[in-house]
């Protein structure tokens, strides 16, 4: 397993530090994105924390992206049905 490339930045006035743009183009963090900074074993861990829209967060819920699985299995294995119209629809919910 070979090692991460290692970077070195220096801490600028006021405390600033640059990211190099590698690193910046690999996890695609933008200026103005937020980046999610711990400390642990006394290192430095920053990771970039994405932000999603309030009316985006249903989707991105942990229920919905298993819902979501589930119905790719089920196009995979056939468990799927064709209706015509709203009435065949609602029937089959019925029978379920």
């Amino acid at each position: 397993m070979s090692t991460p490339k290692s970077y070195k930045v220096s801490v600028q006035r006021r405390n600033l530090i640059t990211l190099p743009k590698e690193v910046r183009k690999k996890l695609k963090i933008s200026e103005g994105d937020m980046l999610d900074v711990r400390i642990s074993k006394n290192k430095i861990i920053m990771e970039p924390y994405k932000l999603v829209p309030s009316s985006q967060a249903y989707f991105w819920n942990k229920k919905t992206q298993e819902d979501i699985l589930e119905a790719g299995e089920d196009v995979k294995t056939g468990r799927i049905r064709e209706v015509s119209n709203i009435e065949e629809f609602l029937e089959g919910l019925e029978d379920d």
